[in-house]
């Protein structure tokens, strides 16, 4: 892993944010950042980090995508299309309504293949306490004031899932939206919402450990946001995402 002058960092990507963080999940002036050859950190970001996240269930990444990455995927974002849909699973039926980006979307792969990173993985791991992490599976992710779309309260350890990351891409301010995570006693241990695009968060996977997003009351949400999982291994993993993508974006264009 690569370490550099945090002071630089902040500099360059600015540290000026409006998380709603608990009480119990603070901000400091740290940052871990994903560029496009390197994951830039300290060794002292290490330790607390995993202290907030076994706290709290969540560890707050500011800045995570540097600004070039952030330009990129934010310029995807802004002409992909995003079709409503039922969180649902076969034990509760549906659960919440979202807009998810379609699989042919060039935004969705970039998120992906940012996120299969060895050293990521390796970081996520030392924080989270978690696992061997095998690949990364996301989704792009967005709700509005206007349709009152939520999530309710539900666990996502199912299909090798260890840990969840979130990173927000929205292109102006909103309220609400916030992702509140609770413990097996069911005390809500953090509530994250806005923040500066680019911006991100781990969160806990575990069993008894619950999260929901809530309502936005203005503006619009869109966030990328998925799961680290055990298996399959990146390196068989690539090959077959990739293959998928091509076999939606041919049936996209079908249509």
């Amino acid at each position: 892993m690569r370490f550099c002058n945090r002071s630089i960092l902040c500099h360059n990507i600015g540290i000026g944010r409006d998380v709603q963080v608990a009480a119990s999940v603070r901000r400091t002036k740290s940052m871990i950042q994903l560029t496009q050859t390197a994951l830039l950190s300290e060794p002292a970001d290490i330790p607390r980090l995993k202290q907030e996240f076994a706290r709290t269930g969540c560890a707050l990444l500011p800045g995570f995508l540097a600004p070039t990455i952030l330009r990129w995927l934010m310029n995807w974002v802004k002409s992909a299309q995003f079709d409503e849909t039922h969180e649902a699973d076969e034990h509760r039926g549906v659960f919440g309504t979202t807009q998810l980006a379609p699989e042919a979307e060039p935004a969705l792969f970039l998120l992906r293949f940012l996120l299969n990173r060895p050293d990521l993985y390796r970081f996520s791991e030392q924080v989270a306490g978690c696992p061997r992490i095998g690949n990364f599976i996301g989704r792009l992710h967005r709700t509005s004031a206007e349709t009152n779309q939520h999530i309710d309260w539900h666990q996502d350890a199912v299909e090798g899932r260890i840990l969840g990351i979130c990173i927000n891409l929205s292109s102006g301010a909103y309220s609400g939206g916030v992702l509140q995570i609770r413990n097996p006693e069911r005390r809500v241990t953090a509530n994250v919402g806005g923040a500066p695009p680019g911006d991100a968060f781990l969160f806990r996977i575990d069993i008894g450990w619950e999260h929901r997003l809530t309502a936005v009351e203005s503006g619009c949400r869109t966030v990328g946001v998925g799961w680290f999982r055990t298996a399959p291994e990146w390196q068989t993993y690539a090959p077959t995402a990739a293959r998928s993508r091509v076999t939606e974006a041919l049936r996209a264009a079908k249509m």
